[in-house]
């Protein structure tokens, strides 16, 4: 059984909505939920601890900038202190001496997944691929960034791969429900989200699970579970804030000329 604490990609009910181009929470003035792909959190360290760390990885990777292992271990660093733009950049020299090298390519495609470029991490996805030894975090991360382009059948396909692999996995679980919920198959997502739920309990993550679990059953229609669902993970009023925006959201789809043509 697969460790669940590993680094997973989660898409967050935020990120299904803005994803969804009729559902743009941020365009719109609705409830401030979260937005991006988040990974399970990470244990800070000392300040001084680590920054003297990084300065060791830094100097490691320019006294050797083809060495890939001292590349990816100054770039985990620099992720893990949320520097991510600085983490990818990191990586590009190692990369073009080393261009088939999967661990680099994979790295690059999670964190240009992780900055928003969904496109051009689905490219390096691909790329990182490898037929004789699948690898659970690749097809992963590939079906959240096919999900976030809208392409929720290859998506929903790459999650499945995933699955196979690291069975009942959260994170897995929790973006393929919403790649469901962006294709407007809300009972789906809801099953998927209820058979992820208690395996995300012993995660920080859990709570972005409940939140999804709400969203779902909101897109669903029901809007008294979803409420009661929502404050679980998130303070009374800010839980109904969200749904209430979620209903009217609805409401206002349903209530619209379905003849109405853009100008």
């Amino acid at each position: 059984m697969p460790q669940h604490t590993s680094r997973g990609h989660f898409l967050t009910p935020a990120a299904a909505l803005l994803v969804g181009a009729s559902l743009l929470l941020s365009a719109c003035g609705g409830p401030a939920l979260e937005t991006g792909a988040l990974a399970p959190q990470q244990a800070e360290q000392p300040k001084s601890k680590g920054d003297s760390e990084l300065a060791r990885l830094a100097a490691a990777s320019k006294a050797n900038p083809n060495d890939t292992a001292a590349a990816l271990a100054y770039a985990k660093a620099l992720r893990a202190k949320g520097a991510k733009a600085q983490a990818l950049a990191a990586l590009e020299a190692p990369a073009q001496a080393k261009p088939g090298d999967r661990r680099l390519t994979l790295e690059r495609g999670l964190l240009t997944l992780e900055l928003g470029d969904a496109a051009k991490a689905e490219t390096l996805l691909r790329s990182a691929l490898d037929p004789k030894t699948p690898d659970w975090r690749v097809h992963s991360a590939l079906g959240t960034a096919l999900a976030s382009r809208g392409k929720h059948a290859d998506a929903r396909e790459q999650f499945g791969k995933a699955l196979t692999l690291a069975p009942n996995h959260p994170s897995i679980l929790n973006n393929l429900a919403l790649s469901h919920a962006l294709d407007g198959r809300a009972g789906d997502a809801e099953k998927v989200l209820r058979k992820a739920l208690p395996v995300a309990k012993a995660t920080p993550n859990a709570d972005k699970v409940q939140q999804n679990l709400a969203l779902a059953l909101a897109l669903g229609g029901k809007y008294r579970e979803a409420r009661t669902a929502a404050e679980g993970a998130l303070p009374a009023a800010k839980a109904g804030e969200n749904i209430t925006y979620v209903q009217q959201l609805a409401e206002a789809r349903t209530s619209a000329p379905k003849d109405s043509k853009a100008d």
